[in-house]
């Protein structure tokens, strides 16, 4: 190991332990060469060193010279009748035993030396500490050439037989990938994340239950094709995954596309509407507003629009207008030039629209996007293009904008807080998605496609949910929709020891939902379904034509109408 490789960080270790000590200080390699060292210190004594000064601190560990020109270790230096160093402390950097070079700790002064031999032992340890500092430097260099060597054979590998491929840790963080990755995901700091932000749930826990090498075929918005599965064993433990990614054509696009809007797990009547709505928008390049409370599943639909459009080849790329800083959205949104900012990477960056070119971008929490910004999102709506910081060239794009926000952004336009012109423009077509405690019909629904996802992932064995408790999920107002319902069904599943979700098994929240509670709201849920039966019946007239009209709209048959309408004249 070469302390050379190094230097940087021993300057600072150096300028640090001077500033602390006041005493001046240096480090040589094994073939007594000076690496590094103090300005005073350079400039008292020099470039050149007494070789067997420093070959007999690399024999003994340490060394104090206390009396220069006066000892063995003087014989033969240049210095040695008129050495500027009143006293030089010197100790052995050593790397798992293995002598590496010498650390110098040196007063110029009699002040200086006085204080260094009446505190020796003090400054032996300073000095043995910050050899241990310098030598952890020397292994992390190493061992980040070890690593960069991997990885290296590793793609020189890969790349013959034409494939991608991750190594991610036992966790499921990135440790690393190959190019085509990079470019794919270059919006996120990949070193930061796990395999989600790749494949879906489903797929990372197959990915980290597997002990031995399986492959399996998959379908996602960044991925198409079959994943091989190579466990990393030391010792018996996993402490990694390496993963191969052989990409094809995949299943048809309508496979996809199915896949996608099975994912909707509904039996209510406006969500099969919306179903409906996303199939026929299936070639539309129009702006889709989905608006609805935190929860409800907007980004769930945003994604069943572009994968069944006709741009489901392209990237869907999603950003949250409410996560990213304010100075770092321009540049996420636009990308930039090399050099357009301090910081910036070398060779730029690409925006999201760029990167979404063909595709879909969609803008979750769009009411939190700030005015500036908002105005610099309907130029790029209204003209196609886009600008890079640092640059004057215009890009032209091909984009879909689907944007979502729970807030009520008519509200905000009437305070002057989000801008009429890109309401508009975002709101070609409108999507409203309703609250969980207006599908009562898919609660239990829900709560079984939960109670199935969830034994798999935590490896349990519930069969089913008591009547008793389903009946409390159906009668609570669920604020926070089906991510609270999730939320419910897998603590119950942690908490169920037998086969079945007792009320106990339930949040306290919601088990501790009182029987009035319960009842006033069920009675407020019925009367605005009657409500919305009436409005709709008002419309269309109240006619056997009218109710036919009516009963089609509302995603019910005539018999239900009659039905429902016939407990209204009770």
């Amino acid at each position: 190991m070469n302390l050379k490789n190094i230097k940087p960080s021993l300057e600072n270790i150096i300028s640090t332990m001077a500033n602390l000590t006041n005493m001046e200080y240096a480090v040589f390699n094994t073939n007594s060469e000076l690496v590094s060292s103090t300005q005073i210190y350079l400039q008292r004594k020099g470039r050149n060193v007494h070789s067997a000064s420093i070959e007999e601190v690399l024999n003994l560990g340490n060394v104090i010279v206390n009396k220069p020109g006066l000892m063995n270790s003087c014989i033969g230096c240049r210095f040695v009748n008129n050495c500027p160093s009143t006293i030089e402390v010197l100790s052995c950097i050593k790397l798992n035993g293995i002598p590496v070079g010498v650390l110098s700790l040196t007063s110029f002064s009699q002040e200086g030396h006085t204080l260094i031999e009446e505190n020796i032992r003090n400054y032996m340890n300073v000095l043995e500490n910050t050899s241990q500092l310098i030598s952890m430097f020397a292994q992390n260099e190493i061992s980040n050439n070890n690593i960069q060597m991997l990885h290296k054979v590793i793609h020189e590998i890969t790349k013959e037989n034409n494939s991608s491929y991750i190594i991610i840790d036992k966790n499921g963080l990135l440790v690393h990938w190959d190019q085509e990755f990079e470019d794919l995901l270059s919006y996120c700091n990949l070193y930061t994340q796990t395999i989600d932000i790749i494949f879906p749930e489903s797929i990372c826990n197959w990915i980290l239950s597997t002990s031995k090498p399986r492959k399996k075929y998959s379908v996602s918005e960044s991925f198409q094709g079959i994943i091989h599965i190579t466990p990393l064993i030391i010792e018996f433990d996993i402490i990694g995954y390496f993963i191969k990614l052989e990409k094809d054509v995949g299943p048809s696009k309508q496979y996809l596309h199915q896949d996608y809007l099975n994912s909707i797990i509904t039996n209510d009547y406006k969500i099969n509407n919306i179903k409906n709505r996303i199939r026929k928008l299936s070639t539309s390049s129009s702006s889709v507003l989905i608006t609805g409370k935190t929860g409800t599943g907007k980004e769930l639909i945003a994604k069943a629009i572009h994968y069944t459009s006709n741009r489901s080849d392209n990237p869907f790329v999603s950003i949250n207008c409410a996560n990213i800083p304010d100075s770092l959205f321009e540049s996420e949104l636009f990308g930039y030039e090399e050099g357009a900012f301090t910081g910036a990477k070398k060779g730029g960056k690409l925006g999201i629209f760029e990167m979404a070119n063909g595709g879909t971008v969609f803008l979750d929490e769009i009411g939190e996007l700030q005015e500036h910004l908002q105005a610099k999102l309907l130029r790029v709506l209204q003209e196609s293009t886009i600008q890079r910081l640092g640059s004057v060239t215009p890009i032209s794009v091909d984009i879909r904008v689907i944007a979502a926000t729970n807030q009520d952004l008519e509200s905000m336009m009437e305070e002057n807080r989000f801008r009429e012109d890109l309401f508009y423009r975002i709101n070609v077509i409108p999507i409203c998605l309703p609250p969980l405690n207006e599908r009562i019909d898919d609660i239990e629904l829900l709560t079984r496609h939960f109670i199935d996802k969830y034994n798999k992932k935590l490896f349990k064995n519930v069969k089913d949910i008591s009547e008793e408790a389903l009946d409390i999920l159906k009668s609570y107002p669920w604020p926070g929709n089906i991510r609270e319902l999730e939320n419910a069904i897998e603590y119950a599943i942690n908490m169920e020891e037998a086969d079945m979700i007792e009320i106990d098994n339930l949040p306290d929240r919601i088990s501790k939902f009182t029987v009035k509670e319960r009842f006033d709201f069920k009675e407020s849920i019925a009367q605005k379904e009657m409500d919305l039966i009436v409005s709709t019946l008002n419309k269309y007239g109240w006619n056997l034509s009218g109710k036919e009209k009516a009963s089609e709209e509302l995603g019910i048959s005539i018999r239900t109408l009659y039905r429902k309408l016939s407990s209204l004249e009770k």
